[in-house]
């Protein structure tokens, strides 16, 4: 087991048992949940979007964890940070409702990675290619590419 999978398990049952619970559900996703390094991304589900409380807010913010306040569409997101200072991320959460096309989205996507190893290179390729944009154009076009080539299918 490596580091980063060590600290996906320590993340997981922080929320399971930090949350009291609304979580229904934690899966490791990504880039380190595929071997990469870089920024642990953590779907969280739960049973709706309302369901997460100013409470439990309050309680990710004692974790360590904070709530990024941009165009979400149909999720919450939380980061946690190495530095405060530089705000460089350490771990992701990205809180969606069950049953929701989002949810399924997000599932399906990790497993084409995980099952296929061109798709998977491809992605790693794109990457390597716009790493160097500033990190919401990274970002913007990240998700675009799992648009194009994932998520589209379905």
């Amino acid at each position: 087991m490596t580091h980063l999978q060590d600290q996906y398990l320590e993340i997981r049952r922080l929320l399971l048992d930090l949350l009291d619970s609304p979580v229904t559900e934690v899966a490791h996703i990504g880039g380190t949940a595929l071997g990469d390094d870089g920024i642990i991304d953590v779907l969280v589900i739960v049973p709706s979007l309302h369901a997460m409380t100013t409470l439990d807010e309050k309680r990710l913010n004692l974790a360590g964890f904070y709530r990024l306040h941009h165009p979400y569409r149909k999720k919450c997101v939380f980061s946690q940070f190495h530095s405060m200072t530089t705000l460089e991320e350490k771990c992701r959460l990205h809180i969606v409702e069950e049953n929701s096309d989002k949810a399924v989205r997000y599932m399906h996507s990790h497993h084409l990675l995980s099952q296929s190893s061109s798709l998977l290179r491809a992605f790693r390729n794109y990457k390597d290619r716009i790493r160097h944009l500033p990190k919401k154009d990274y970002e913007t076009e990240k998700a675009d590419w799992f648009r194009m080539n994932i998520a589209n299918p379905l």
